[in-house]
Order: C-alpha cells, then structure tokens, then sequence
C-alpha cells in the first residue's frame, strides 16, 4: 500500500510541476550552443539529470521522496543446541546467564526461580519454539527457562 501511495504522490506532484511550466521556459539546450553545451560538461548527464537541470532553471520545484530499503537479516538457526554449562550450576534466579562450552551465552528472559543441587559442568539443551521462543533445560531437572542468546 505505501509504495502505491509514493508512487501516486510523485506522480501528481510531477505532473503539477510540468504544468506549471508555461511555453516563455527554455531547455539550457535551447539556451546554449552545442559548443558551450559540451565545454560546460553537460553532455555528461543523462537525461534524468539534464531534465532536473531544466526544472531547476526554469523554477520548477521538484518533490523528492526518500527511498527506504529494508534489507532482511539472515535468519537466525533455530537448531537445537547441545552442550555443557561452564562452571557450577546452582539453578536460575530471574536473571541468570548461561555460558556454554561451545563459546555461546544465554539470558534467562522470565523471572522463574529454580533451586538446584551444585553441579558441576553440567550437559544442557537449549531449544526453539515458535510458540515460547528459546528455552534451556539442564541435564537432570524437568524445569525449562526462557532464554534468549547474547553471545
């Protein structure tokens, strides 16, 4: 729908901008030699170009409108990820961060609480949902976290 209503918005004020040029305007080809024409480089320009010369000579105003190019972001691998925890893990408190064998860090991103027995290097799975979005679950409890990756 926007690039619909951009399109109608040059357009209208495009064509309002060529009828407000009266028959008295002259092209700066009209006004110029071919010589001073081409000593001057504007036979360098394309015709875009030398038409914006012309209106900008003759007064016409021209409405510009900004272009805007979203580039999609590559998508982010929703595999599984198995590996280990660094360190001991005591459970998670609203705020835990998760740091994994493979180099990877994860946030907790919900405010459950777990309370665990130390462990040491245990092995934890982090999943996706397309439901709940990703989620850890360490080695050994039936109890899942929100997470999200950091590193």
């Amino acid at each position: 729908m926007k690039p619909l209503l951009v399109f109608a918005l040059v357009f209208f004020a495009s064509s309002s901008a060529w009828g407000q040029q009266t028959e008295n305007t002259q092209s700066i080809e009209a006004r110029m030699s071919p010589a001073e024409f081409k000593a001057a480089g504007l036979d360098k320009l394309n015709k875009a170009e030398l038409q914006q010369l012309n209106n900008w000579i003759n007064g016409v105003k021209t409405v510009y409108v900004e272009k805007r190019v979203e580039v999609e972001k590559p998508k982010e691998s929703t595999e599984d990820v198995n590996s280990q925890l660094v360190g001991e893990f005591k459970g998670w408190r609203g705020n835990t961060t998760f740091t994994l064998q493979n180099g990877q860090v994860w946030q907790q991103t919900d405010s459950s609480e777990l309370y665990a027995s130390k462990l040491s290097n245990p092995k934890v799975r982090v999943v996706y949902s397309s439901f709940s979005g990703w989620k850890l679950q360490v080695d050994g409890y039936n109890s899942w976290v929100k997470v999200k990756r950091v590193k």
